[in-house]
Order: structure tokens, then C-alpha cells, then sequence
């Protein structure tokens, strides 16, 4: 560092590819506070996989045999929403595969990424809300092809997720749940789980 200037990189990493570890090994004069970013994704995705083993045929709206589901991405380039997007969804399908079952279908053929992000960054639940209610137009239940899961890259996104869901009947108590799942514990997250309208 320049004129041995002390630099924190806080919930910011300083690279996508590990070699954050390398760059800030034994140095004096830089370091990174934030989380083991591919953690959560990893517990999310084991979390979602044995879920959906012991609740298959409850989550699987259409009997169709697979689940279908939606990705709601946090930010573009950002290396918690990078690795949460792809072990979400890597380890779900470990855990399922394990068990005999297929691995997850995104609910958009076209959609060739398998997220949706939130093109601001802000990993909102405004954004997610919006992306959901745009999804109930063409993927609903009369037509067969509901979207069955949802996971999302933090709490926020989740409850935008879940707004939606509940604006249409679902996840209220006495309908279906479509099964949510976020990342941070936040009391509103908690809260939703108690009421039961997210799952994990």
C-alpha cells in the first residue's frame, strides 16, 4: 500500500477468486472484515436440499416430478452474491440428487443466467416484490407452471418475495406455502418463520 496507509476493506472483497487470502496474508497494512463468502451459500443450499428431500411431493404444486424455482440475486459482481447464487443451488441439487430426486428447474427456460438481479445493487425488496408480481403474469398455478421454491441472497429480497406471494394467497396461514429461503436472520426474517410464510 502507498505510503503504508492502513486499509480496511469492510464487507468488501477485494477479489472474486480467493485471491483476497493471498493479498491480505501477513499484511500489516491491509485487511478485510466480512464473512467466509461462500459459507452461506453452502448452508443455504444443504439447508434448501434436505428441505425439499423430506417435503417433496408438498413443494411440487404441479406433480410434474421437479421442482421449480426462481433465484433473486443481490448485486451483479459481488462475491457473497456470486457464491450464495451458485451453492444455493449446487448444494440443493447435491443434497436432492443424493436422495434420488432431479435437480432444481429454473422456472424461466429463457432465462439463461437462472437469476434474477437487483439491477440497482441494493439487494431490495422492492426489487425482488417487483420481479415477482412481473413472474405471477405468465408463471401461476392455473397455468401449471407456478413457481414451486424461491431463493433469495439475503432476508431483504426474501421478504419483497414473500409480499408478493402474499398478495396473491399464498403463504398465509390455511393456504400453501411456497417455501422461501434467505440468508442473515433478521428479526423480520425470524418473524416471518414463526408465522410460517418463510421457511428457512
Amino acid at each position: 500500500i502507498a505510503g503504508d496507509i492502513p486499509v480496511i476493506f469492510f464487507n468488501r472483497a477485494i477479489g472474486t477468486d480467493g485471491s483476497d487470502v493471498t493479498v491480505l496474508e501477513n499484511n500489516e497494512t491491509a485487511c478485510f472484515i466480512g464473512t467466509d463468502a461462500p459459507e452461506a451459500g453452502h448452508m443455504q443450499g444443504k439447508m434448501i436440499g434436505e428441505y425439499l428431500v423430506e417435503n417433496y411431493d408438498t413443494v411440487d404444486l404441479n406433480g410434474d416430478g421437479v421442482i421449480s424455482y426462481a433465484m433473486m440475486k443481490g448485486q451483479e459482481g459481488n462475491v457473497e452474491a456470486e457464491f450464495r447464487t451458485q451453492y444455493g443451488v449446487e448444494d440443493a441439487n447435491a443434497v436432492l440428487e443424493e436422495a434420488g430426486k432431479p435437480a432444481l428447474a429454473y422456472f424461466d427456460a429463457n432465462n439463461k443466467d437462472c437469476y434474477q438481479v437487483d439491477q440497482a445493487g441494493a439487494w431490495s425488496a422492492a426489487a425482488a416484490k417487483e420481479y415477482m408480481d412481473t413472474n405471477f403474469v405468465s408463471y401461476n398455478e392455473a397455468n401449471g407452471n407456478m413457481i414451486e421454491l424461491v431463493i433469495c441472497n439475503n432476508d431483504g429480497m426474501a421478504e419483497g418475495v414473500i409480499a408478493s406471494l402474499q398478495e396473491k394467497g399464498y403463504n398465509k396461514e390455511g393456504a400453501h406455502v411456497v417455501p422461501v429461503f434467505g440468508v442473515d436472520a433478521t428479526d423480520n426474517a425470524k418473524a416471518l418463520i414463526a408465522d410460517g410464510a418463510m421457511t428457512g
